[in-house]
Parts: structure tokens; sequence; C-alpha cells
């Protein structure tokens, strides 16, 4: 599907396996991508461009980008997508504020918030977002799944302003990555859906780190995912104590009894999609989780509430 009109100019910052899913799906439909990429990364892409294999379907996409290794103050883009782990924001804020581009969506894991983002760059130039894909990057190649149909039950790629309103320029964001082939959504409240996807996912790497982040070997274990719905709840129970609404409202069903969850958790990590979107990553970001995971310690003990069966869960999964 092609997007018409205006051709769009987009820097996808981060040549990771999501910024490379971004920018090889939005490139394949009528947008102007251009990657950031640096070492090896940066010699792959201008090489052999960008190389998707969708690991349900196994077909193979081979696109040509725009590569640059460096963002320079008067390059223009209609959005800059910054699609990097939270580690790496602080030495990407500063170059981002020289830049005058006038839309910088951060594609981040953040459960502390975007007030670092608007400092450095201005309240007016920051959007959110969050992808509902995942994937591993091999020898150049990125293997990949990404949210559409029941994956969507779980997690859309989302979208959203500061201030939760819709508009234009959300919504030619939203119009542009539903023509690359994805299922976008718009939340009107995005720092509580971050917050609550970091609440969701710390109890979800620790119990997969238990394994190896092998996903088919936790569906066995009915033990490690009661524990990992505990310790959800538990970090539900934060937001709450700090005014956060779980959100979206539908991941609330970790309430249900775990009597009914743990066998439905158990079909959901013997699967592809369990293996592509959750355990790869895993592997590829255990510091982020690691900082991620201090980060939610630390809000929970201001809040005063307690997190043992998060701490619990493998006391050395993260070490």
């Amino acid at each position: 599907m092609k997007l018409p009109g205006k051709k769009l100019r987009i820097l996808l910052y981060g040549s990771g396996v999501i910024g490379s899913i971004f920018g090889g799906k939005l490139a394949l439909s009528n947008v102007d991508v251009t990657m950031l990429a640096r070492g090896t990364r940066f010699d792959q892409i201008i090489d052999h461009g960008i190389i998707l294999q969708d690991v349900v379907s196994g077909k193979i996409d081979r696109v040509q980008v725009n590569v640059i290794d460096h963002l320079d103050q008067n390059d223009r883009y209609d959005y800059i997508m910054v699609a990097v782990q939270h580690t790496q924001l602080a030495d990407i804020l500063p170059i981002l504020a020289r830049n005058n581009s006038s839309n910088i969506v951060f594609v981040v894991n953040n459960p502390t918030g975007y007030q670092s983002y608007i400092d450095a760059v201005g309240y007016e130039r920051v959007m959110i977002g969050f992808p509902s894909a995942g994937g591993e990057r091999k020898d150049g190649i990125v293997s990949y799944m990404a949210g559409r149909g029941v994956i969507k039950l779980f997690q859309s790629t989302t979208f959203g302003e500061v201030n939760g309103e819709r508009t234009e320029r959300l919504q030619t964001l939203i119009d542009m990555f539903r023509a690359a082939g994805f299922s976008p959504s718009i939340n009107h409240h995005m720092d509580e859906w971050l917050k609550t996807h970091v609440a969701v996912v710390l109890p979800i790497a620790k119990a997969l780190y238990k394994f190896d982040s092998n996903n088919y070997e936790l569906a066995k274990s009915n033990e490690t995912l009661r524990h990992m719905i505990l310790a959800i709840r538990e970090g539900f129970n934060v937001l709450k104590k700090t005014g956060v609404k779980v959100t979206p409202a539908k991941l609330n069903l970790f309430y249900l009894p775990s009597v009914l969850l743990v066998p439905i958790l158990s079909r959901v990590m013997n699967t592809r999609i369990a293996e592509f979107s959750m355990s790869k990553h895993t592997i590829e970001a255990k510091h982020e989780l690691q900082v991620l995971e201090s980060l939610f310690v630390q809000i929970a003990n201001e809040s005063g509430e307690e997190l043992p069966y998060l701490l619990s869960l493998d006391k050395q999964a993260l070490e």
C-alpha cells in the first residue's frame, strides 16, 4: 500500500531491530527514509540495504535507503523517530536539541516520564510512540514479527501527543504506519501507557531469564508463570499508588484468577510470537532491562509499595 500525497522524509535514529523494521517497511511504502547507523551496521545498509524477513510468511524484502552516520543541525525531516534503548538517550538528546526538525517521535522504554525530552528539544517537538514488533538481527538480516491480528490484542504499535490531543501530525503518523502495513493505534495517555508497559515487561523478562530467555521452557513452568502474574500485579499497585492508571485498561486482565491466567500464558509463551516479540528482545536488551528495573524499584520505594514477587522472581536474573 502506498501513502498518497506528499512524500514524507523520515529519519530513523537507531538502526537496531525496531529501527530497521520501521525504516524498511516505511521505505517500502511511499516514504523517503534515512537511517542513522554506525560501524558495521552502516556498512551493511550501504552495501545491501535493509533486509527484512517476516518470520510468519517467510517473505524477504530488500530495500535501499539513505544512510548517514551523524545528524547535522540543518538536516530537516518531517519526523525523526528515535528508536533506541533507554540507556542511549543521554548521549542522543543533545544532538537532537541542536537539530531543526519539527517532530521528534521517541520510541523508547520509559518508566519515569518524558520531562527530559521536553527539556532537551522543547515541548512542541515531542511525540511519543512504541512498537508492536520484535525480532533479531543476524548477519545483516532482520527476522521480525510485526503486531497485527491476534498480536494486537496484547499490544499495538501506539503513538500519542504529550498533551493527549489528536493532532494533524499525529494522524499523519498513524496513516503513514498503516500504509506501511502496521496496525497503529492512538493513545491519549502515553505516559501512563509507557509506565504500564514497563510494569508488565519487567516480570516477563525476569521470568524468561530464569530459563535463559527460552520462552518454550518458561511455558512449562506453571509456578514461574504464577509468580510472574503476581509480580505484574505488584507493578500495577505501584502505578495506582502514584496516580497512574493501568493503560490500556485491557491489561487489567492480569487481575483475573491465576488458575485461569496460567494456562493462557503457558499457551502464549509456547509460540513463535513470544519467541520473537519477547524472548529475543530480552537477549538484546539485558542491560536496558536492568536499568529499567532499578528505576521502577526506585519509584516503588518512593511510593511506599514493595515488590517482593518481582525481586524474588530471580534475584540473579539481571546480574
